[in-house]
């Protein structure tokens, strides 16, 4: 076997050991999250699709309030601050929810706009 060889497949190993290891405290911290849900609200709409239509722009109306933001390239999900996650989810039969997934723990702040958003998916 060359020195090349070996060094190159020395260095994919370790590679791809840096990247294993950097992975592990944000899977850590992700283990220890808290949060709440709005529960299914049954609203007018029947079906998923539907569901979405009305859901987004709700949230949209608070990001441009600037109480959240958006997450880049998930229509369903946004932000509040560095920790605090809120994913609007559709079930098939047009019922909308609301989760909110805090790594370490959930502000004061986030769990009143989680309030917030539940009274607005009711419609």
């Amino acid at each position: 076997m060359k020195i090349s060889t070996i060094t190159n497949k020395l260095f994919l190993t370790l590679t791809a050991f840096a990247l294993i290891v950097g992975s592990l405290p944000k899977q850590a911290n992700a283990q220890t999250g808290t949060g709440r849900t709005t529960g299914w609200n049954p609203v007018s709409t029947k079906d998923e699709t539907s569901c979405y239509n009305k859901a987004l722009p709700i949230m949209e109306f608070l990001v441009n309030q600037g109480e959240i933001q958006k997450v880049p390239n998930w229509a369903e999900r946004f932000t509040k601050g560095n920790n605090a996650v809120f994913d609007v989810i559709c079930a098939r039969n047009g019922e909308v929810k609301v989760d909110l997934i805090c790594f370490n723990s959930c502000s004061s702040s986030a769990n009143s706009l989680r309030d917030k958003i539940d009274q607005l998916m009711q419609w």
